[in-house]
């Protein structure tokens, strides 16, 4: 059995390999300045929507719902990476969440507990119950609103950026990690 591991081990890193060679070409070229725009666009909207004297979402919830069909069409036309795509859609609805008006707390129920877990995740820190009911009920009913999400939205808008600059070298770095692991478990070249 231990002369078969490092055969199985080169072939899972091959296999690997080859999955992230198929990545790195023309498409991820590509999805580098449109999700750089896309990420710029999601700012704008929440720093707007946090503006002092801005009376609801109104406004800024059918901009992100624009936002949402034009990062669609760039999706379907494979010009953002998958990955990228999947977080950024998450953070586009925490924040529309963030900024939709329900005064009847209609939709809170539905998705209280994932906007909690998305704080906790992209803040390391889990908002305190207390505070959450006390902004969603006595704050218009809107959502757990932005001031409660603003740092674990840009913290995952600056992750995603960090994603987007390195996406080019995705392959190296994990090829880096398991010929460290190779060499780790005993494994020769």
């Amino acid at each position: 059995m231990r002369t078969r591991s490092p055969l199985i081990a080169r072939t899972l890193i091959g296999l690997v390999l080859a999955g992230a060679a198929v990545v790195p070409g023309t498409a991820q070229e590509a999805a580098d300045p449109v999700g750089f725009q896309f990420l710029e666009r999601l700012v704008v909207l929440v720093v707007k929507s946090a503006a002092p004297g801005r009376s609801g979402a109104g406004d800024v919830g059918q901009e992100i719902v624009a936002l949402a069909r034009d990062f669609k069409a760039a999706r379907e036309a494979k010009r953002v990476d998958d990955l990228f795509a999947v977080r950024y859609l998450r953070l586009l609805s925490a924040v529309r969440q963030g900024v939709i008006t329900d005064p009847e707390l209609l939709f809170w129920p539905m998705y209280r507990y994932n906007m909690i877990d998305f704080i906790e995740e992209r803040t390391g820190r889990i908002p305190a119950w207390k505070d959450t009911m006390f902004i969603v009920n006595d704050h218009g009913g809107s959502g757990v609103g932005l001031g409660m999400l603003a740092d674990a939205v840009m913290s995952e808008v600056v992750s995603l950026h960090f994603y987007l600059e390195t996406l080019a070298k995705r392959s190296d770095i994990l090829k880096s990690y398991l010929d460290k692991g190779m060499s780790g478990a005993g494994a020769t070249k």
